[in-house]
């Protein structure tokens, strides 16, 4: 028991506890119809944005986590399956018993009836999880989660005429599920500096009908904020996988186009914010005017928290004058 082990035996285990996923996975759903011939490598698309890119500025395109080999061809057509994109059979809490927690969690705040507008399906790889009538993902209840947290803070709710940008936006989910659950939201911009990511984006915003969103390359995002300004920016699970000169170069972007609020959720559990090598990035967002205003757990209710879904700590930063 001193080095952390201890045996037990197995009859005294539930069924959730005997398997944990170690590696990248996904379910076998069939692909919508031309998927698999538009999400591959050799997409003429995908190779231009992938050059466009490499001869961009180095200090944000330069890899930390996000390498060449982090995505599989496998992965680009399947990118709701666990991956890259989203851990959601791995890590912490990912068994059914945290999904039940989470999903009857947030029932229990969903006044603006979240739950009755936003379905969820299995398309591309993605796991999902029967409970209370329902199918359930980690890409649901996340963005459910974000959306009342900035709900409670920004009245993204109530407000008319919003105009965001996600950060990292990864295949798309956050910006699939605002713009389909809050009438208010004027244009959501995805951008990314993983040409992949923007590229998979791209279909997936398309594919689910999602009009009132915009996938932004990374060279054309300083133009798009001087032309369309945004009232708040999210980076959701990103600046995590950064390296610090990438960070600062997001960070002088947000403060150039003052952007006034920033919501943040990173990697590493805890109140800090922390790159997955544990390096503190707050030093540098507070170099360029932005301030934690509101730091709260995923979960309000402490059980939660402790044994929900992937739990984590959101913040919102503000820019000072």
């Amino acid at each position: 028991m001193r080095y952390g082990s201890e045996i037990v035996p197995t009859e005294i285990l539930y069924e959730w506890q005997h398997v944990r996923a170690e590696d990248p996975s996904r379910t076998d759903n069939p692909l919508p119809r031309d998927a698999a011939e538009y999400l591959k490598p050799g997409n003429p698309k995908l190779i231009d944005l992938q050059g466009r890119y490499k001869a961009f500025d180095p200090d944000v395109t330069t890899p930390f986590v996000w390498t060449e080999s982090h995505v599989s061809p496998d992965d680009i057509a399947y990118f709701r399956g666990d991956n890259a994109w989203v851990w959601q059979v791995r890590g912490k809490n990912t068994n059914i018993l945290a999904y039940a927690i989470s999903l009857y969690y947030l029932k229990s705040i969903d006044r603006l009836g979240l739950l009755e507008k936003l379905a969820e399906d299995s398309t591309f790889g993605n796991f999902t999880f029967p409970i209370g009538g329902r199918e359930v993902s980690r890409d649901l209840l996340d963005s459910i989660a974000e959306i009342y947290f900035l709900d409670r803070h920004l009245g993204v709710g109530s407000r008319t005429g919003l105009r965001v940008l996600d950060i990292g936006a990864g295949y798309g989910r956050l910006a699939h599920r605002m713009t389909s659950a809050l009438p208010g939201i004027e244009r959501f911009f995805c951008t990314d500096a993983v040409a992949v990511s923007t590229f998979v984006s791209d279909y997936y915003l398309r594919f689910r009908g999602a009009a009132n969103a915009r996938v932004i390359p990374l060279d054309e995002i300083d133009a798009t904020l001087r032309d369309h300004p945004v009232d708040f920016a999210t980076n959701i699970h990103s600046f995590s996988e950064c390296r610090l000169p990438a960070i600062e170069w997001w960070a002088r972007l947000l403060s150039r186009h003052r952007v006034k609020n920033l919501m943040i959720v990173p990697n590493p559990a805890g109140e800090g914010l922390l790159t997955n090598d544990r390096q503190d990035f707050l030093p540098i967002l507070e170099r360029y005017g932005y301030r934690i205003v509101v730091k709260e757990p995923k979960f309000l209710d402490p059980v939660v928290q402790e044994y929900g879904l992937q739990p984590s700590w959101h913040h919102l930063l503000e820019l000072r004058s």
